[in-house]
C-alpha cells in the first residue's frame, strides 16, 4: 500500500469513528430527556450542541492545521473527542451531559483538517477519489452508529457504555494516527493560525470559493432537514414503526457507501457538471418521496437520492479545493465544515416548522435552483477546474 493509500485510510478511521460515535449517542438523547426531565427546548438545545460548537471550531481548528500541521491537530482533536466521551459517560446531570456535548463538538471539528490533509496528498485530477473516503467514512457512521447505539443502550446503563464505546473507537483511530499517519509533504506552513485565519476569510469571499459555500448551505440545509424529518414522513405516509425507519437509514447508509466507493476507482475531471448531476438527482428523488404510493416507490426514490447525494458530497468539496491555495486549504475547509454544521443546527429548525410531504416537494424546488445556479456559474466550470 502506497503512502497516500496509508495515509486515506487512518483519515477513513478519524472521519469514521467521529460519525460513529456521533450515532452512537442520538439514539440515546430521548432516553436522557426523560432521565434529566428535560423538555422539549433542553432536547433540543442537547441536539444541536454538537453541530454549533463544530460550526465555531472547524474553521479554527482549519487554520491552526496550515500553521502546525494536519497530524498535530488530529491527535489532540481526537484525544479531545476521547475525553469528551469519557465526560460523558460519567455525566450524572444535564449541565455535564451538554458540555460534554460542545467539547465533543469543538474536537469533531477536525472533519475539515482531515478534508485539508487530503487536498494535500492528491492530484487535482484524483482529488475527487480521496474525497470519496471522507464520503465512505460518513456512510459508514451513519450506518454503524445508530445501530450499534440503539443496540448497547440498555435501561441498566443508560448512556454509559455506548459513551465508553464511542471513545474507546476514538482512542484507537488516535493511536494509529500518532504511530502511522505522516505529515503531508505539500502543505505550504503559515506565518501564524491568526493571519491564517484572516487569509482564509479572505480566500472564502473569492467568488468561486464563496459560490461553493453557499451551494454547500443550501444543500446541508436541505439534507439535514430531510434526515430529521424521514421518521415523522414515513410514520405519516406509510406508519413505519422505528425499527422499520432504522432500517431505512442503513439502507440509505449502504446505498452511499457502495456509491461513493465506486466513485473512489474513477477519475473525474468535469466537478461542476457531476456534482450538478447529483443535486438533480437529490431534487429528483425528492420530487418522487413527496408523492411515493408504496414502501418500494419509496425505496426505489432513495436508491435514486443516495447516488445523489454520493455524487455531491464527493464532488462537491474537491470543486472547492481545486479553487483554493495549498496555502489556505485548512482554513477554507474549517469554513466549509463550519457551513455544514449550522446547517445542520438550521435545517431541522425550518423542517419542522413546515408540512413534510409539501417540505420534500419544495426541497426538490430548491435543490433545482441549485442546479441552474451551477450551470450559469462559468468560474466554476473554467477557472481552475481540472
Amino acid at each position: 500500500m502506497s503512502a497516500s493509500k496509508a495515509s486515506l485510510g487512518i483519515l477513513f478511521l478519524v472521519v469514521a469513528t467521529e460519525l460513529i460515535g456521533f450515532g452512537l449517542i442520538i439514539p440515546v438523547l430521548p432516553q436522557i430527556a426523560i432521565s434529566f426531565e428535560a423538555d422539549p427546548t433542553l432536547l433540543g438545545i442537547l441536539m444541536a450542541a454538537y453541530s454549533f460548537a463544530q460550526f465555531i471550531a472547524a474553521p479554527l481548528l482549519g487554520a491552526l492545521s496550515d500553521k502546525y500541521g494536519r497530524k498535530p491537530l488530529l491527535v489532540i482533536s481526537k484525544l479531545g473527542t476521547v475525553f469528551a466521551y469519557v465526560l460523558l459517560a460519567l455525566s450524572q446531570s444535564y449541565v455535564l451531559f451538554l458540555v460534554a456535548r460542545l467539547l465533543d463538538g469543538f474536537t469533531g471539528g477536525n472533519i475539515s483538517v482531515a478534508r485539508a490533509y487530503v487536498a494535500d496528498v492528491t492530484s487535482p485530477e484524483n482529488r475527487s477519489k480521496g474525497m470519496a473516503v471522507i464520503g465512505i467514512a460518513f456512510g459508514t457512521g451513519f450506518v454503524l452508529g445508530p445501530a450499534l447505539g440503539g443496540f448497547l443502550f440498555q435501561e441498566g446503563s443508560g448512556h454509559f457504555v455506548p459513551a465508553l464505546v464511542a471513545g474507546s473507537l476514538s482512542l484507537i483511530a488516535a493511536v494509529l494516527t500518532i504511530v502511522f499517519l505522516k505529515e503531508p509533504e505539500k502543505r505550504a506552513e503559515s506565518k501564524s493560525a491568526a493571519s491564517q485565519l484572516v487569509s482564509g476569510i479572505s480566500a472564502v469571499m473569492a467568488w468561486p470559493i464563496l459560490s461553493v459555500c453557499a451551494i454547500y448551505l443550501v444543500y446541508m440545509t436541505v439534507f439535514s432537514g430531510f434526515e430529521s424529518t424521514f421518521s415523522l414522513f414515513t410514520y405519516r405516509l406509510f406508519d413505519l414503526s422505528v425499527k422499520d425507519n432504522s432500517w431505512m437509514f442503513v439502507y440509505v447508509g449502504i446505498l452511499a457507501f457502495i456509491i461513493q466507493g465506486g466513485i473512489m476507482r474513477v477519475t473525474v475531471r468535469r466537478l461542476a457538471l457531476f456534482t450538478g448531476i447529483g443535486l438533480f438527482l437529490a431534487s429528483f428523488a425528492f420530487r418522487g418521496m413527496s408523492g411515493a404510493h408504496s414502501i418500494t416507490e419509496l425505496m426505489a426514490f432513495l436508491a435514486i437520492f443516495s447516488l445523489g447525494i454520493g455524487f455531491v458530497n464527493s464532488f462537491l468539496p474537491s470543486l472547492l479545493s481545486v479553487n483554493v491555495d495549498s496555502k489556505n486549504q485548512g482554513a477554507v475547509m474549517g469554513f466549509y465544515e463550519g457551513i455544514g454544521s449550522l446547517s445542520r443546527v438550521i435545517g431541522p429548525l425550518i423542517a419542522y416548522n413546515a408540512v413534510i410531504e409539501s417540505g420534500y416537494f419544495g426541497y426538490a424546488a430548491v435543490l433545482l435552483v441549485l442546479v441552474v445556479f451551477l450551470a450559469l456559474n462559468k468560474p466554476l466550470h473554467f477557472k481552475k477546474e481540472v
